[in-house]
């Protein structure tokens, strides 16, 4: 079988690309013949293309191709001023891939900042019961379904990992609903892409397990407090210590994995383990402001204090 990925990304988070495509190929299984990244290039310099060129290659049944979309991004971006890079809209341009490889028939994405920790093959064979799109229900469902006007019915998602049936997304025209959405309603998504993906969507999207789309705010999270606390949570408790002790997908959340400031040490673990394997190993950490350096220097000595206790408390 061929697995398929989709990735964005641009120059800025490029070592976040390059660990990321990495963790796929290390986790891929044999009965997996070919495995083609494609990449929605948002400003990706030569260099850095051949770098990920390179690593790709270390893998003998991987392919990566680069599909331009900055112009295309910029243009849905600038109807409205959400504070977020365009590059978030790369993932609702999928069809793209099709002018590379017509063959493509289902996608898995995934945002930069998520790292695969065991293989998905399952993900590109799974029922997706006449669905467009699979995904994981958000951490933060039902407050951003009641700001959006969503059905009772429905789940807001987390969009940092799709998987997306390409010919039913071309046929239902998904892309341009979701565009039309944020052109007419931009101003008042808090989350652009994934709002507009949960709220036109939300009838065409089948909910996959927790353990698919770990977001950082589980991972760092008191368990029944959690479930506790957010009502109603889209997973059980057990559905949630099911899926720490299985995790396939960590989700960084926009936590910045290289420096370590605001991951959780289950995160923490799974990024040293791909960071010593990719070809960005040596890459050192900065930080944007000293309050940052000071931030990160105070909650890694927490870390060392209290151990990993939340991952603990699950088992």
């Amino acid at each position: 079988m061929t697995a398929d990925f989709l990735l964005v990304s641009n120059d800025k988070y490029v070592k976040n690309l390059g660990i990321c495509s990495y963790s796929i190929l290390h986790n891929m299984c044999p009965e997996v013949e070919r495995v083609r990244l494609f990449i929605m290039d948002c400003g990706i310099s030569g260099e850095n293309q051949q770098r990920l060129r390179e690593q790709t290659a270390r893998f003998d049944n991987a392919e990566m191709f680069f599909c331009d979309v900055s112009e295309r991004i910029e243009e849905i971006g600038q109807s409205i001023r959400s504070g977020w890079h365009p590059s978030i809209y790369g993932r609702l341009l999928a069809a793209d891939v099709l002018a590379l490889c017509p063959d493509v028939k289902r996608l898995v994405y995934l945002d930069c900042d998520t790292l695969m920790d065991k293989p998905v093959t399952e993900l590109f064979t799974m029922d997706m019961q006449g669905k467009c799109l699979a995904a994981v229900a958000d951490a933060d469902e039902d407050r951003r379904k009641s700001a959006l006007g969503m059905p009772e019915n429905s789940t807001y998602i987390n969009s940092g990992v799709l998987v997306i049936d390409l010919p039913a997304w071309v046929e239902r025209g998904a892309e341009s609903r979701i565009v039309e959405y944020i052109r007419s309603c931009g101003e008042k998504l808090q989350y652009p892409d994934q709002d507009a993906i949960s709220r036109v969507m939300w009838d065409d999207m089948h909910i996959i397990p927790l353990e698919y789309n770990m977001m950082w705010m589980i991972c760092d999270s008191d368990i029944p407090k959690l479930v506790r606390n957010i009502q109603p949570f889209p997973y059980t408790a057990d559905e949630v210590k099911h899926a720490l002790h299985h995790m396939k997908i960590c989700h960084y959340s926009g936590h910045d994995m290289w420096t370590f400031y605001g991951i959780t040490p289950i995160q923490a673990r799974i990024f040293k383990k791909y960071r010593a394997l990719c070809d960005w190993r040596d890459e050192r950490r900065s930080f944007e402001t000293p309050v940052k350096f000071v931030l990160w220097v105070m909650k890694s000595v927490k870390r060392l204090v209290l151990g990993d206790l939340r991952f603990q408390k699950a088992e």
